[in-house]
Parts: structure tokens; sequence; C-alpha cells
């Protein structure tokens, strides 16, 4: 399990090191974020990190093979669109035109526009009707486990999961993926075959 000592004295490791390659920037904050699948092992116990000057919108600081290695890659539920080089949210306009949305399909690597049945972004199908992503009332869910309409960041599909009310001092301990789905590794061939599972 990972100690907040560790994750701390990391972060202060990691914003020192990026703040002496990068001394005309403002100083970086990093914070960690955390997956919804923990079955997926990261052997040294290090978890993805939020540092907004390192990364470019879309992506967090993920931790790589050796114990000193990091690489920027889409945040959960997030796919790399080669042609633009960024990370877009699954299910969402992104660069795609009006009426369409970012989708990774079953059989595909690399996430195309596909046309939304609902034209209006951040509305899905669901259950047969549009919906509405990140509400819970399509989820039928009540108290105290509500559960959201959201995209799964394992399986990248439409899925109602449920609501986590701690807070990140009581977080449980999450494992994240070495190289997700959809992700700019994986999809530039980058992933070693041992590194996902």
């Amino acid at each position: 399990m990972c100690s907040w000592t560790s994750v701390i004295v990391l972060f202060l490791f990691t914003s020192a090191t990026i703040a002496g390659k990068r001394k005309s920037e403002p100083e970086s904050i990093g914070f960690p974020e955390s997956e919804e699948d923990p079955a997926l092992a990261n052997k040294d116990d290090r978890q993805p990190v939020y540092i907004p000057a390192t990364c470019p919108i879309g992506e967090l600081f993920y931790p790589g093979d050796q114990k000193d290695d990091w690489i920027c890659d889409c945040r959960p539920a997030y796919l790399y669109h080669p042609k633009t080089d960024q990370c877009w949210p699954a299910y969402r306009t992104g660069p795609c035109s009006n009426g369409y949305y970012l989708v990774l399909g079953p059989d595909s690597a690399i996430p195309y526009c596909e046309k939304n049945p609902c034209i209006i972004d951040s509305m899905v199908m669901y259950s047969g009707k549009c919906e509405l992503l990140n509400t819970i009332s399509p989820c039928n869910s009540v108290w105290p486990d509500f559960e959201v309409l959201t995209v799964n960041s394992t399986t990248l599909t439409i899925t109602c999961e449920k609501l986590i009310f701690e807070t990140r001092f009581k977080e449980k301990e999450t494992i994240f993926p070495k190289c997700p789905t959809g992700g700019k590794r994986s999809i530039n061939g980058k992933c070693r075959p041992n590194s996902t599972q």
C-alpha cells in the first residue's frame, strides 16, 4: 500500500526535477489521480500525477517502466487522436464535427468520429434514450449508492458507475494501467507486450 508520505516525497522530487528543467515556466503543482479499475496493477505502486505545466491538456504524468521514468499519456476515459496529437474525452465532440463524437470501436486501435444519435455534445444513447453524461438520473440509483452515467475508463463504454464520496485523504489504494487502451503510447505502438494487464 502506498503511504501518503511516499506520495508526498515523490511529488516533491518530481516537482524539483521539473522545476530544474523548466526554469522559464511557472511552478508546477501535482495531484495524484485515481482510475476506476483497481484490478490493473502497477508494480511499484506509483500513481499517475496531474501536473499542469508538464503534460498537455487531457493528459496525466504516468509512471514508466523504470523507477525514475515518467511519461505523459491520456487521462482515464480519454482517447489519443493522432491527427491532432491530443487526448480527447471519449463520447464527446472533441476533434469531430458537430453532431459527431469520438469513439474507439471494438476492432479498432485508432479512435474515429462517429455520428452521435443524440446530436448534442455530452448526450449519449443509454437504454434506448438520449441521456446526459455525468448525471445520476439515468442510473435510477438511490442514496447511499448513487451511480453516475459515465464512460468506463477500462472498457470505454457508457455505463453507470458508483460514485465514491471519500475525500482524497481517505481514498482506497488504486492501481493503474501501465499502457491504457486508446492512450498515446498504445496507438503509437510504444507499449511493451507485458506492460498491460
